[in-house]
């Protein structure tokens, strides 16, 4: 069974529903959860330094929110769980920290916060699932 399994966090109820799996199944098998979130950045000039500081603390503080949240939906006794974040694009740092981290299953729910974008360009779902080594868990929430 599995061991270690990452789940893709980007807030959305269907990334909810996937750690609520992940979780389940990790109770199931003792294996060790990562919840990652990816701070996708879009290309952005700064008007100044403060821009830049004000921008990080924002992005901390929804990470600490997000992690609130997780940390809710898990059983303290459990007590696996880890819950980092990451800057990049979510497919590629996804894939990236599974690898290197030694993985052996991918959980995500099958859509996000990118709405039009991520039908024109493709959904992390579907690039993970095309580029990951490991099994990939793509969990349909409710409609």
């Amino acid at each position: 069974m599995y061991k270690r399994i990452l789940v893709g966090f980007d807030g959305s109820q269907s990334a909810e529903t996937a750690c609520s799996h992940a979780f389940s199944l990790a109770k199931f098998s003792g294996a060790h959860v990562t919840v990652l979130w990816v701070r996708d950045s879009l290309p952005h000039f700064p008007e100044s330094i403060d821009e830049i500081a004000v921008e990080e603390e924002s992005a901390l503080e929804f990470f600490r929110s997000l992690e609130m949240r997780i940390r809710r939906l898990h059983e303290p006794e459990d007590g696996m769980v880890d819950v980092r974040r990451a800057n990049g694009h979510p497919a590629e740092k996804i894939v990236a920290v599974a690898n290197a981290g030694d993985y052996d299953l991918i959980v995500l729910g099958n859509r996000g916060h990118h709405g039009f974008f991520g039908r024109l360009l493709g959904c992390t779902a579907d690039k993970v699932s095309d580029h990951s080594s490991c099994d990939v868990l793509i969990v349909k929430g409710s409609r």
